[in-house]
């Protein structure tokens, strides 16, 4: 069984987009665009990306991504969270976390919108909330 991703669009402004990925991804990946025009999972606190894949894929093959705002998907987030917050890209590889020291509320991408709070260990996929 595939792994689902959408939780609700709720009819938010949201599409499903085909990219061309530079790497292997995984579905739930947040994803970024590089130069070449390719994505592949955003790793560095500080990445801006696009949306999160629907999609797993290998290089140089078509990783559907959902983008927009206001679409609930399941994504990896990693480290102690609880609900209503605000989420970024993390200083571990790809997954969303909580504000660090570098992060401030400007760079949040997303809201942690699971029912179940994180209370650390390994990046696992969670509900949030893009926009």
């Amino acid at each position: 069984m595939a792994t689902e991703i959408i939780v609700n669009d709720g009819g938010a402004p949201a599409r499903i987009i085909p990219f061309i990925a530079d790497e292997t991804i995984a579905a739930g990946d947040y994803c970024k665009m590089i130069s070449t025009g390719e994505v592949e999972p955003c790793q560095a606190s500080g990445n801006v990306g696009l949306g999160v894949s629907l999609t797993a894929a290998t290089s140089g093959n078509i990783v559907n991504m959902v983008t927009g705002k206001g679409v609930v998907l399941k994504t990896y987030v990693s480290g102690t969270i609880a609900a209503g917050a605000r989420l970024f890209v993390g200083t571990a590889l790809m997954y969303l976390q909580t504000a660090g020291t570098a992060e401030t509320l400007e760079q949040a991408v997303a809201t942690y919108v699971d029912s179940a709070n994180t209370t650390g260990g390994a990046p696992a996929l969670k509900k949030v909330i893009f926009g």
